[in-house]
Formats: C-alpha cells, structure tokens, sequence
C-alpha cells in the first residue's frame, strides 16, 4: 500500500514538473515575438553603465544621437498594448518593462501625460526628441540608481529618481530631475516625468 501510494505521488510531481517546464518554454517563445529595442547594455542614448560600476545615478542625456526607440519598436504597439518597447534588468526588481501600454501606464501614458513635460527638458539642449530623453531617464534610474533607491511608494509601486544632465555639463532649468514609478506586482513601468524634486 505504502509503495503504491509513494508510485502515485512520483506520477503527479513527475507531471506537474513537466507542465512547468512546458510553460516555461510557452513563455519564453511568447516573450521572443517582442523582442525590446533596449535590452540591458547600454542604449544608444545613455552613457551610463547597465552595471551601475561606473556611474552614480545621474542621468546624462546626449544632445544629438539616434532616435529612440524607433519605428519598429512603435509599431508593434499599433497591433497590442502588451508589446516591449523597452526592458530593463534591475538589482531590486529583476526584468522590468515598459510596455506600449495604455492611457494608464507604459509608453502611451507617457506620451499623452507627458510629452509636453519632456519637451521643455530637451528644448534648447541640442536635437532629440522627447523620448530619446524619457528612454535615456528611465534605464539609469531603473539599472544605475542612487543610493537609496528603489523606495516603496505605496499600493504595490516602487519609485526611483535620479537628478539629469547633458553631455556637456548643463541641466534642465525647470525640472532637473526624473521619477519612475514602477509596479512591483507586474514589473511594468507606470510612468516617467521630470519633476523639481530629487524624491519620492
């Protein structure tokens, strides 16, 4: 009776492991069909380290550079809100992504909330667009943050903010600093504004 009893309970943890390990390979085949345009590493607008060793959590924004995240990355957004226009591999969170999104959260958030807020950081400060900026903010803050950095802000969401500069030394003269807000139930990007303050 004990040898049937211990057969029958090898079978079911024998076909929950295979479910899991199916699953599993669902999901990472499903994650590659939306492949991000930033994937760790260092984006073509950042010049910070992915590893945090050689910066201190200041954003720099360069001037001139590509436009970022580029039309394949938006486009896939005309066909799903959940497509990646950007992930981020952070120390406190793990993968995180900034999805196309909706009104609520991820990149269409940003766009319609903030666009104008991000323009008046970049205006006057060489040739990128608004989201070259909002890209470039988001990946230090997420991958290089500040001592001190993520804070718990309440209702499963995490903060991070970082103070921004150019490349050549000047800074916004409004809103000289970023905050990301980040759902730590999903691991989605909320929202990215520039703001006044250096806190959460």
């Amino acid at each position: 009776m004990a040898q049937q009893k211990r057969s029958v309970i090898t079978g079911v943890a024998a076909v929950l492991a295979a479910g899991l390990l199916a699953g599993g390979l669902f999901l990472t085949a499903e994650r590659g069909a939306e492949d991000p345009t930033i994937v760790g590493g260092q984006s073509p607008g950042s010049t910070q380290s992915s590893s945090g060793a050689a910066g201190d959590g200041t954003v720099t924004i360069t001037r001139t550079g590509p436009d970022m995240p580029g039309s394949s990355a938006l486009g896939r957004c005309d066909a799903t809100t959940q497509a990646a226009v950007a992930q981020y591999e952070t120390e406190a969170l793990g993968r995180v992504t900034l999805q196309c999104g909706t009104a609520a959260q991820g990149y269409e958030h940003i766009r319609v909330r903030h666009t104008a807020d991000w323009q008046d950081v970049v205006t006057g400060h060489g040739s990128r667009d608004w989201d070259d900026a909002m890209l470039t903010a988001v990946q230090t803050a997420l991958e290089d943050p500040r001592p001190g950095f993520p804070v718990d802000a309440g209702d499963g969401k995490v903060c991070y903010a970082a103070p921004v500069r150019f490349d050549d030394g000047s800074r916004p003269d409004d809103e000289p600093f970023v905050k990301v807000i980040v759902s730590a139930t999903t691991d989605r990007v909320i929202t990215a504004y520039p703001t006044r303050t250096d806190d959460c």
